[in-house]
């Protein structure tokens, strides 16, 4: 049987944005993920027979709040609909503001250095010399 570890990591490889960066990540989410099994398992053992779990038992809100960042590191991996979006969409856009910004700025340069100016100190510089 495959780890949690193992699966996600065929996960993202098949969403073909697997790095071997999120290794870390991988790790921080499988974990999560034992510790929300062992949670709800908790939880429930504080419950008579035939009854169902208390929402207001405090292990209910370990249960929440692992879930929450379970689903922050899903995200984070691109392992649900709207990270995958995102990360797709950031492939796809090509280049960035920034770099957008850089080109209009170096062609901005570029043109402004045809009137150069001589410094009067000097009398270096300016176009006609």
């Amino acid at each position: 049987m495959a780890t949690r570890e193992q699966i996600y990591r065929e996960q993202l490889r098949a969403l073909g944005i697997y790095e071997p960066a999120f290794e870390p990540e991988i790790a921080t989410l499988a974990q999560l993920e034992r510790d929300l099994t062992r949670a709800r398992k908790a939880w429930s053992a504080t419950v008579p027979k035939g009854a169902k779990p208390s929402l207001l038992d405090p292990l209910y809100n370990v249960v929440l709040t692992l879930r929450r960042e379970i689903l922050v590191h899903r995200e984070t991996l691109g392992l649900t609909p709207k990270a995958l979006r995102r990360l797709r969409g950031q492939a796809a856009a090509g280049p960035s503001q920034q770099d957008k910004m850089n080109e209009l700025l170096t062609g901005i340069a570029e043109r402004v250095a045809a009137y150069s100016v001589s410094d009067p100190d000097t009398g270096e510089g300016g176009s006609d010399g």
